[in-house]
């Protein structure tokens, strides 16, 4: 006994964009719902016991029926009410029915090319290596300078330990999140990704105040914590995408909507802080002399800037002064 031919394909879709399950069309009408009377049942709440008929012309021409549902079919940016009949586009489409996603694929589609498989480049090997070490010397580095003069090796303890573990950590939570969605864990590509990132927000912070301080640009210092930022952000990109590769518009506005909050926030905090958008350069370690490329500011430049802030000074006490509860037993 021969198969019937494959008259289509229809595919339910899971949220990771891979297909769950695939059943073979060899007869129209076709129904869907999620009654067992239907011809394919589909178990979701938000489904219509008959959803949709899907059903041939004399001309081949596929139309789907919308059933008795008050949730309807949307295709799009389109939204198909109870009783509505469409003309399917020729190659097949992809509606929502219900919390579902269903494609339907005919013999006329046009498939996208094969993609080739991801092969892994020479320098990805020693990339990372070299990603972990710079990111090393570069934590190690500045954790010294923050230390006193004949700290206790104990002093060294948590970055040596901590540091590792919370990259494992935080490649891990990254990986179960891909297992849940991708049904992969990616362990190695999120700990691949965080080490150049996380390490280049670490020289940012080591290379930047000295070089401003060394060519007396305020603004570079002021760049530094955007482009950590910047960096961050990038690093929250990367693992979105790689949880939810088919989704990489969304996870681009959620990031970029995150990043507008985030300077919204910054810069409103700092102005209540300091009445200024940004904060005064400050190093709390100071580069040595021969680091300087620019010729020192004098000190009576350095004396005609800090006057104006005798005034500022004590109008802040004269405030400071008059918002004070007045003593028991004063007068007024």
């Amino acid at each position: 006994m021969s198969t019937p031919a494959r008259l289509a394909l229809l595919e339910v879709i899971g949220r990771d964009g891979r297909v769950t399950r695939a059943v073979d069309v060899q007869r129209w009408p076709l129904t869907l719902g999620r009654s067992l009377e239907a011809d394919v049942v589909l178990d979701d709440p938000f489904v219509a016991p008959l959803h949709a008929t899907l059903q041939a012309a004399d001309d081949g021409r596929l139309t789907l029926d919308v059933g008795n549902t008050d949730n309807g079919v949307q295709e799009g940016a389109q939204r198909h009410t109870r009783g509505s009949r469409v003309a399917v586009p020729v190659g097949g489409t992809t509606w929502q029915i219900g919390g579902l996603t269903v494609r339907l694929r005919t013999p006329d589609e046009t498939l996208p090319g094969e993609q080739p498989l991801p092969v892994r480049a020479r320098r990805a090997a020693w990339l990372p290596l070299a990603a972990a070490a710079t990111l090393a010397v570069l934590a190690l580095s500045n954790h010294w300078l923050s230390l006193d003069p004949g700290a206790d090796t104990m002093d060294w303890i948590p970055l040596v330990a901590g540091l590792p573990l919370v990259l494992g950590l935080w490649a891990g939570l990254w990986a179960t999140a891909s297992k849940l969605f991708q049904h992969r864990f990616e362990f190695g590509a999120h700990l691949r990704l965080a080490l150049p990132l996380v390490a280049a927000v670490e020289a940012v912070d080591w290379f930047g105040p000295p070089l401003a301080a060394a060519l007396d640009l305020p603004w570079l210092w002021r760049l530094v914590t955007p482009l950590q930022m910047a960096l961050l952000l990038a690093l929250l990109y990367g693992h979105l995408a790689l949880v939810l590769p088919q989704a990489r518009r969304a996870v681009a506005s959620f990031v970029g909507a995150a990043a507008l909050a985030g300077a919204a926030v910054a810069i409103t905090t700092t102005w209540q802080q300091v009445d200024r958008w940004s904060r005064a350069p400050y190093m709390s370690t100071l580069p040595t002399p021969w680091t300087l490329w620019r010729d020192p500011t004098p000190p009576e430049t350095l004396a005609a800037d800090l006057a104006p802030l005798a005034e500022q000074l004590a109008r802040r006490v004269k405030k400071a002064r008059d918002d004070e509860p007045p003593e028991a037993g004063d007068e007024d």
